[in-house]
């Protein structure tokens, strides 16, 4: 039997992404067993009528009645999730049609594989940068002045060189689109829910890394549309001051007073 795969995606008010979404999980080719979760974070927008209409009971849904954030939707969807495979999708992702079956033979033939994730295009075609390093504060610096590298340390986006030069083991890709074996995500733990719009996906990656033997990949023959912040863009200005507050708890929380793990750097 194929091993059943749970997708789970948060949605606030963009039904008409979220549609595109459902419709390119249920029409990916392959003999794949899926179960389709959708947290909504209170929209207003009729989010639910819309799925339920076209999609039926091939979609779960769990119904907030506020804005909970990203980290607390993505730990409910996980929590009804009763998949080998976990996958976390934003509803703003539309997959084509072998994304799915590709992560699955990637993250299978990996044993030390603990999640995987495709490249990320945007609708007009352009590569989307979705893998980072961690922030560290020599990678921030880097970044900030454009220099790739100095001595062993590097900055903190990859280049699209870098996305597209074979696939690789990551250390942090975006979680829009990751496939994970629900035995890592449970040896990680759920999304820290302190992180409830940025840097949830970048402490749960590094959680892995240092507590765990699992490595994540990036997979360059799998790949998906995604239109990058459809929800967060919502935010107006709000959504600086969130990014810098998310750094700052990832600092608090992983850097400041620690040790940062030598094994991370250059990766």
């Amino acid at each position: 039997m194929e091993k059943l795969i749970s997708f789970v995606i948060p949605n606030w008010n963009h039904k008409v992404l979220l549609g595109e979404c459902l419709s390119s999980i249920l029409s990916s080719k392959g003999a794949l067993n899926k179960q389709v979760i959708v947290v909504d974070n209170a929209s207003s927008d009729g989010s639910y009528a819309y799925v339920k209409q076209i999609f039926g009971n091939r979609v779960e849904w769990i119904q907030n009645k506020k804005n909970e954030g990203y980290a607390r939707a993505v730990n409910k969807g996980v929590a009804l999730a009763s998949g080998e495979l976990i996958f976390l999708l934003n509803n703003d992702v539309k997959l084509y049609t072998d994304t799915v079956r590709n992560l699955v033979l990637y993250l299978e033939g990996r044993s030390q594989a603990g999640a995987v994730s495709p490249l990320l295009y945007y609708p007009n075609g352009e590569l989307q940068i979705s893998c980072r390093r961690f922030p560290t504060p020599s990678a921030l610096l880097l970044q900030q002045f454009n220099i790739g590298r100095c001595g062993p340390y590097k900055k903190w986006k990859l280049t699209p060189m870098e996305h597209l030069s074979g696939s690789r083991v990551v250390m942090q890709p975006m979680a829009s689109a990751l496939l994970i074996r629900r035995h890592c995500w449970f040896q990680v733990g759920p999304m820290d829910e302190s992180f409830p719009i940025f840097f949830n996906d970048v402490d749960w990656c590094y959680r892995l890394y240092t507590a765990t033997n699992y490595k994540i990949y990036l997979c360059t023959w799998a790949r998906a549309m995604h239109h990058e912040g459809a929800s967060v863009n919502r935010l107006g200005f709000r959504k600086k001051i969130e990014f810098y507050k998310g750094l700052y708890r990832f600092y608090r929380k992983h850097y400041i007073g620690k040790k940062v793990r030598s094994g991370l750097k250059g990766v």
